[in-house]
């Protein structure tokens, strides 16, 4: 849908409603599983987490009962997503217990590196580094079997922040040199700016050439301002706020600091 496509995500959502309507009344019951999934994606990119949740726990069902298994298991991976985002730590411990049991199986390596690098970002989450190594692993060589580069991006972003981490700075900003350039090859706008965001949090960590951090947080912030990526945008703020006050730039700080707090503020 050109909507999504855009990141006119109010008005994509609407869409996606009307569409799960018309394939209800037309009984499309397949239609309608892939509508609910649309729908949760830009319930989840508006920030209702808890209607994503319900939409996609929807859209499994219906998936399940007509035994559209690989349909399934995108909606699984959703749901992982959304309940890691949502911090429902519970669920998303039971959910990886449940899949783990029966993962994605060979024949479907996309299925298998979107599994794996969602355990390794769980897996890290929880502390433990080096299994959260083996799965990011694992995921590459799933993602390198089924010829995805947009996976492959990814999980390299992923294994830049595990080196991060870890407080390996300089392994961090020699693979958010090599993501950069994925997302760049690739057009995907929103990896670039999370590239970007990555290599000037790296070099703030290691206290390297704080003005380049600073023009890369300053770049990423106007990307995913562009983007209406209100949590990314608040945590490239976050970074740059601290980057300016280890320069005693105190006004351009405390600007930062405002834009990010009205972010952070309720819809009225």
């Amino acid at each position: 849908m050109k909507l999504s496509a855009s990141e006119n995500w109010s008005a994509a959502a609407r869409e996606w409603q009307r569409a799960v309507e018309r394939h209800r009344l037309l009984n499309d019951r397949a239609g309608e599983a892939i509508a609910l999934h649309n729908l949760a994606h830009a319930q989840r990119e508006l920030g209702d987490l808890a209607a994503a949740r319900d939409l996609l726990e929807q859209a499994a069902a219906i998936n399940d009962a007509l035994g559209r298994k690989e349909e399934w298991w995108r909606n699984q991976i959703a749901l992982l997503q959304t309940e890691s985002q949502a911090k429902q730590s519970a669920a998303l411990d039971a959910r990886f217990e449940q899949l783990a049991a029966s993962p994605p199986p060979p024949s479907q390596p996309e299925l298998q590196g979107l599994f794996l690098n969602e355990q390794g970002l769980w897996r890290q989450d929880r502390g433990d580094f080096g299994k959260a190594d083996e799965s990011f692993r694992a995921a590459e060589n799933a993602f390198q079997k089924a010829g995805s580069r947009a996976g492959i991006a990814t999980l390299f972003a992923n294994r830049a922040r595990l080196d991060a981490a870890q407080n390996r700075h300089a392994v961090a900003l020699e693979k958010w040199a090599r993501t950069l350039a994925m997302f760049e090859a690739l057009a995907d706008t929103r990896g670039v700016a999370a590239a970007q965001a990555g290599q000037g949090r790296a070099l703030l960590a290691s206290g390297q050439n704080l003005p380049l951090a600073e023009n890369l947080l300053r770049r990423a912030s106007d990307n995913y301002r562009t983007l209406k990526a209100k949590t990314d945008l608040a945590a490239a703020l976050a970074s740059l706020e601290a980057c300016l006050a280890a320069q005693n730039k105190t006004a351009e700080a405390a600007q930062a600091a405002a834009e990010r707090q009205a972010l952070l503020q309720p819809a009225k």
